[in-house]
């Protein structure tokens, strides 16, 4: 189980490792524990005592896995639309982002490349729960699977549940997570 979120030496998420993996990169001096378990639980052995490593900082730069796929989430479905509501054009803060199924999950849509985009509060209340025929609302463009060759997709961590003892880097990680389909 992956249970240690892996920070760069940027303190920048890069990765995730079991704590039974944490507790060996601390012991080889690789990383640093940066947060503790918030239980307390502590680690014993013959030769020292730690806490349970929840984030730790590697020391050097580790190489990343190039993924052939770019990971689904909402940051990358907001840089593939540009910020913009795909029904409108408004340009989107990120406060104003929402995402809208263009076929409702009520109707057996699925979170998916191809059927979530970027809208403003405006259009995805006037949307609704409605397929795009049954509001008369129109696409600007359609969405799709970006290819990995574009530079702009970067990020590759999927996490299921952030732990408490990465609260400072939730809001980051929020934008930047995989999305399950």
């Amino acid at each position: 189980m992956a249970d240690t979120l892996v920070l760069d030496r940027n303190y920048i998420p890069s990765n995730l490792c079991s704590w039974e993996d944490a507790v060996k990169l601390v012991y080889e001096g690789v990383a640093t524990v940066v947060k503790e378990d918030e239980g307390g639980r502590i680690l014993h052995s013959s030769r020292f005592t730690i806490g349970m490593p929840r984030v730790i900082v590697v020391k050097n730069a580790w190489k990343r896995k190039v993924r052939a796929e770019v990971p689904f989430s909402r940051r990358n479905v907001a840089v593939r639309d540009n910020s913009e509501c795909q029904f409108c054009g408004h340009f989107l803060r990120t406060s104003e982002y929402t995402f809208d199924h263009v076929i409702p999950r009520s109707q057996g849509g699925k979170s998916s490349w191809t059927n979530l985009v970027l809208a403003c509060g405006r259009c995805n209340t006037r949307k609704a729960n409605k397929s795009l025929e049954e509001c008369g609302m129109r696409l600007l463009q359609t969405p799709v699977r970006p290819k990995r060759t574009e530079d702009k997709y970067r990020f590759r961590l999927k996490i299921n549940t952030l732990r408490p003892e990465w609260k400072e880097w939730s809001s980051w990680l929020y934008w930047n997570v995989e999305l399950e389909p």
